[in-house]
């Protein structure tokens, strides 16, 4: 690996280091409360674990994390195409809030398939009181992280804006789009989560790429169930909708973890 893909690997695990630091001093804090104090933080508006929503499957959050969140989604996959040729294959997101307004997020939607690893750093520009809805921008750097001829190994940029919008105990819509200007290429995504039980939560995402010669969408329909409070398991079906597409279908499996 060269020293410049070292240092931003090094930046990175400093950050995240970094949040997992402030996440458990907040824990700390959070076993110091009393109860009668945790009663007043939730009447000033902080989540409840009974509130509290899983993440989409693909679609990364809208607005960053609060200080001291940490959340994880683990994926496997079997995608097929011309329903001849099948592959198996992982993902992960690592989102962490930083600072107030500022945040984290890592993420690679085909480990096996694709060489490069998502770094992204998002800033709240807008967000209400509780820190739930609101407009984000971010810039990101396409890392790589897998088998790429020598003189392609150059980190690729990224940036773009995002939004979240909640719905308490109903609905939280989260999207974004990413603009690469050295791939000339915007990819966009948005995400539906909803909630019809305590333990049972559908969910609806639609995601592509737009190039100069083609666009791609793909449609998720999922189902989230609670396992525990911050703790989710998810089964869900992506299907490529347009021409040019590189799957027909995926079938998913996901745990998606809040710490």
């Amino acid at each position: 690996m060269r020293k410049k893909q070292w240092l931003i690997v090094l930046c990175a695990v400093l950050l995240l280091s970094t949040s997992i630091y402030q996440l458990v001093f907040a824990q700390q804090e959070h076993s110091q409360t009393a109860p009668g104090e945790m009663g007043k933080m939730v009447e000033k508006g902080e989540t409840s674990e009974e509130e509290m929503f899983p993440h989409p499957f693909f679609v990364h959050m809208g607005i960053s994390d609060k200080p001291g969140m940490l959340s994880t989604r683990l994926t496997g996959y079997r995608q097929g195409f011309n329903t001849e040729s099948y592959q198996t294959d992982f993902a992960f997101h690592l989102e962490t809030g930083l600072y107030n307004r500022f945040g984290l997020h890592v993420r690679n939607d085909a480990i096996k398939q694709e060489s490069r690893t998502d770094v992204m750093l998002m800033y709240n520009v807008l967000q209400d009181k509780k820190g739930e809805s609101g407009i984000s921008v971010f810039g990101a750097g396409l890392i790589p992280s897998g088998t790429i001829p020598e003189d392609e190994d150059k980190v690729i940029a990224a940036f773009g804006v995002g939004g979240r919008k909640v719905f308490p105990g109903l609905v939280t819509f989260d999207g974004d789009i990413h603009y690469m200007p050295q791939m000339k290429m915007a990819e966009y995504e948005i995400s539906g989560v909803f909630k019809a039980t305590q333990y049972f939560f559908p969910v609806l995402e639609i995601s592509g790429e737009i190039m100069k010669d083609e666009t791609t969408l793909y449609l998720l329909p999922a189902i989230k169930f609670k396992l525990t409070p911050g703790k989710f398991i998810g089964v869900g079906s992506q299907i490529g909708l347009t021409s040019n597409r590189d799957f027909d279908t995926r079938a998913l499996l996901q745990l998606d973890m809040d710490w």
